[in-house]
């Protein structure tokens, strides 16, 4: 009898989860300087150590080692209107539940010689904290959850001619998952109600190939491939009244593909574009197994396409000023969106600075506004007892940071 308690209860607790282990887009703002315009063309060579990660061929336009490191801070809001929740739910809007957190990462490229270059960076490649009020409506879908993808990518650089190089790099990335989610009382939906929480860990190596083509002293195109993640979760399942239950659960996150364009019209103008493609259509299904059986979980996200524009105004040899805007298309429809990783289609408006000093280092700037949709909830299957529909009156986030880079050479 536990153990079909046991069972049904975890069954429940997936169920629920299915959207958390989604790991949601790829983030893009590490604090690098291009984040200053939106990321536009930060593909086709930015010439300086950020370069290690957004395009490892571009390395080798580089004559002397560099090393940027960058600081900032993340501030979201994210607020749920409840229109319609089931008998169960209540109305709950869960509050803001969204918090500050900081932010950060390391770019270094060291030339090797005139043709080969080595590079490493340290980032932050996604996340999601959010908590909800634990009586929210969608208590049954997530109560808070903390994900996050960090990794090392070291690359290398060869300039094959003068105009054309290509680059790999090995990017080592480390995931951890947190959740709670509220389990309903499946014999009296109006009694006591259970708790899960849901941990696990993993470290797993994937591959990056770069090219860059320099049309001349002004155009350069530029592109980057990083193959998917499969990541499992090796933790556990803490259910009340069940104790501790082992749990693995398998997780890919997308392969993704950008191309970018930059162009300097004059000494004062440089213009930027960027293409991208993620692949979040891989996670067709998530299956997650414990010693008390599993589940097979539907996920129905779609892939995702990514556009940018942006530009830079060079004031003078001390001062460049930018701004630029992307734009994601949306991953998944509102019947299976849950409140764990609420994405639509995704809108960031940036603007950005540049002041190099006399000694060479050059301090960088930049303000990011994301809005990341309504991102409208509508869990009809689960209704009239446990479902949720509504959607997201605030769901956006602020990037503000600022980078030092260095020339360690001569």
């Amino acid at each position: 009898m536990k153990h079909l308690l046991q069972r049904s209860i975890i069954t429940l607790a997936l169920l629920g989860a299915n959207q958390v282990l989604a790991g949601g887009l790829w983030i893009t703002e590490f604090g690098q300087p291009t984040q200053g315009r939106a990321g536009a063309g930060e593909e086709a060579g930015n010439g300086d150590a950020t370069d290690a990660f957004f395009n490892h061929a571009a390395m080798s336009r580089l004559e002397n080692p560099e090393i940027m490191v960058s600081a900032g801070v993340i501030a979201a809001s994210v607020e749920f209107d409840v229109e319609n929740s089931g008998i169960v739910n209540g109305d709950g809007d869960g509050g803001d539940a969204a918090d500050p957190a900081p932010g950060g990462s390391v770019f270094y490229v060291h030339p090797l010689s005139d043709r080969w270059a080595f590079g490493i960076s340290g980032v932050a490649l996604t996340g999601s904290v959010l908590d909800y009020d634990d009586d929210w409506a969608g208590r049954f879908q997530v109560q808070d959850v903390s994900i996050l993808v960090i990794g090392a990518v070291p690359s290398i650089s060869y300039r094959v001619t003068d105009k054309f190089s290509v680059g790999a790099a090995v990017p080592v990335m480390y995931s951890e998952l947190d959740m709670d989610v509220a389990i309903p009382n499946a014999l009296n939906p109006e009694g006591p109600e259970g708790k899960v929480n849901l941990d696990g860990d993993d470290l797993k190596v994937a591959g990056s190939l770069s090219f860059l083509y320099e049309f001349s002293e002004n155009t350069r195109l530029g592109g980057r491939a990083t193959s998917k993640f499969d990541f499992n979760y090796d933790g556990s399942i803490s259910a009340d009244l069940l104790g501790q239950v082992g749990v693995e659960t398998d997780l890919t996150m997308a392969a993704i593909a950008r191309v970018g364009l930059s162009h300097d019209i004059n000494q004062q103008w440089s213009v930027h574009t960027t293409w991208g493609w993620d692949n979040w259509s891989e996670m067709d299904d998530i299956f997650i197994s414990t010693n008390a059986g599993g589940a097979t979980l539907p996920r129905n996200w779609e892939d995702t396409y990514h556009y940018a524009v942006g530009a830079d105004y060079r004031l003078d040899q001390q001062w460049t000023l930018r701004a630029g805007v992307a734009y994601d298309t949306d991953p998944v429809d509102a019947k299976d969106r849950t409140a764990d990783m609420p994405l639509d289609e995704q809108y960031r408006y940036a603007v950005g600075f540049d002041y190099k000093r006399k000694s060479g280092m050059r301090i960088s700037g930049s303000l990011v506004y994301a809005d990341y949709g309504e991102a409208e909830i509508d869990s009809q299957r689960a209704l009239p007892v446990y479902g949720l529909q509504g959607d997201y009156k605030t769901n956006e986030i602020w990037f503000a940071s600022i980078s030092f880079n260095w020339q360690l050479g001569d």
